[in-house]
């Protein structure tokens, strides 16, 4: 396995308060402190909590310094959300934020999902089309997530899309879990011929092929395991990204409320702890 990059590892903080998006400045101002606290080099940011920040007061240049200050750099944005109906003007109000965001933090990258239960492709196709180029004016990737119970469930259909939209910097979030959990389970023959440089973040997380019976949103939002506590088979994970040249960010996403009461700083360590080991790095 090619040995991960220390500069490529980041925390996806979100989940130390639960991914909840109405924050005040003071709890975004925490779980950074956390993830510094916790010796972590970065985060990947959500652009709501730079948002509800602002909305409780703190400036755009002050949200900022409590990253820059401690150190953590910001590779990648989250999210980009309603863009699947394909209408340019709704994608445009909606996601445009987002990238002015990404660019003010200097993110390389932004990631994005689809919500809706079920899509029509065509106006999915060229929603993701339109934010591709919104990408490519200002140098930055776009990444989507696929998410099992909503219209784009599998690594398979997420990699379709990307090629019906055509555009270079247009890619994919790898998250384990949705791995995992993905109708069909794991699906080696399709991330074969996805080529590396298009698995632009690895999100890392846990859990187990059953699941709970819970709702698997709901699941996902509150139960995540940290990685190598579940059953994602992490030798072969790793061995198909190396086997295609993925060279990812690294960005591990544990939404979990039991980790979560033990306190911002212990979560992140907890995180860190589980990630490095499964990468090798511990």
């Amino acid at each position: 396995m090619s040995p991960v990059r220390e500069e490529n590892l980041v925390l996806c903080n979100a989940p130390l308060v639960g991914g909840a998006m109405d924050v005040s400045p003071e709890q975004v101002k925490e779980i950074v402190d956390a993830a510094a606290d916790a010796g972590w080099g970065g985060v990947s940011l959500w652009a709501f909590h730079h948002l509800a920040a602002l909305g409780g007061g703190a400036s755009a240049d002050e949200v900022k310094s409590w990253h820059t200050d401690r150190g953590l750099s910001v590779p990648i944005v989250e999210s980009l959300i309603g863009w699947e109906g394909g209408d340019i003007a709704a994608i445009d109000e909606q996601c445009g934020s987002t990238f002015e965001i990404a660019s003010f933090y200097g993110a390389s990258a932004i990631a994005g999902v689809v919500m809706a239960p079920e899509i029509d492709r065509a106006a999915a196709a060229r929603g993701l089309a339109h934010l591709g180029k919104l990408g490519a004016d200002r140098g930055q990737k776009v990444c989507i997530e696929w998410l099992p119970w909503t219209g784009l469930p599998t690594i398979k259909s997420a990699w379709e899309l990307v090629q019906e939209a055509g555009g270079d910097n247009i890619g994919l979030v790898f998250d384990t879990w949705h791995w995992l959990r993905q109708p069909g389970g794991p699906d080696a023959a399709t991330l074969r011929q996805i080529p590396g440089d298009r698995i632009h973040c690895v999100q890392l997380d846990d859990t187990t092929a059953a699941g709970t019976g819970e709702d698997q949103m709901m699941e996902s939002m509150t139960a995540r395991l940290l990685p190598g506590d579940g059953e994602v088979d992490w030798p072969n994970v790793l061995e198909l990204l190396d086997e295609i040249g993925a060279d990812p960010i690294w960005a591990p996403e544990v939404f979990n409320l039991g980790l979560m009461k033990e306190g911002p700083v212990e979560m992140a360590r907890k995180t860190r702890d589980a990630t490095r080991k499964v990468l090798g790095l511990a």
